[in-house]
């Protein structure tokens, strides 16, 4: 599948439409519009499908730091050591996390849309307004740039229902 930015250059070189493209096959009039349909669906499985992949990659990410991060205050904490150990030791855990979680966030904000509970608009906020919205899990508190309301939004794979 080639790169979405150079799509339309290269049907425009081979003479060729999108669909053509995306079925890699002439398409006769006939067959245009199912096979256009066809080809949508199959990009909106695909895009599901990253999504769904990316999310599970976040769980790869914050699982394993957040043990190696909770193991290394217990040595901190339990294991004989001079304080400065003990305090840098703390202070790395913390660290970890800490960029564990903005990574983790940055994940969760790019693959999928927020549903607006109100009105059921479906967008992807900004980074920094999905870092500080306050969670449960994959919802959050947020207010809706179509209705401008405040609603607690659920994380969702496709733009469409």
């Amino acid at each position: 599948m080639p790169d979405s930015g150079i799509m339309l250059e290269l049907c425009e070189l081979l003479k060729i439409n999108v669909n053509e493209l995306l079925s890699g096959e002439k398409i006769m009039a006939d067959f245009y519009d199912r096979r256009a349909e066809e080809n949508l669906l199959a990009m909106k499985r695909e895009i599901e499908e990253k999504n769904r992949q990316m999310l599970r990659s976040e769980y790869l990410v914050v699982i394993p730091a957040v043990l190696a991060g909770i193991v290394l205050v217990f040595v901190a904490a339990f294991a004989p050591m001079p304080a400065w150990l003990r305090g840098a030791l703390i202070v790395f855990a913390a660290a970890t996390i800490d960029t564990v979680a903005f990574i983790a966030v940055g994940i969760e904000q790019k693959a999928g849309y927020y549903a607006c509970q109100s009105c059921g608009h479906r967008y992807v906020p900004t980074y920094w307004r999905t870092n500080l919205a306050p969670h449960a899990g994959r919802t959050r508190y947020m207010k809706c740039p179509v209705c401008g309301k405040r609603t607690w939004q659920k994380k969702v794979l496709t733009k469409e229902d």
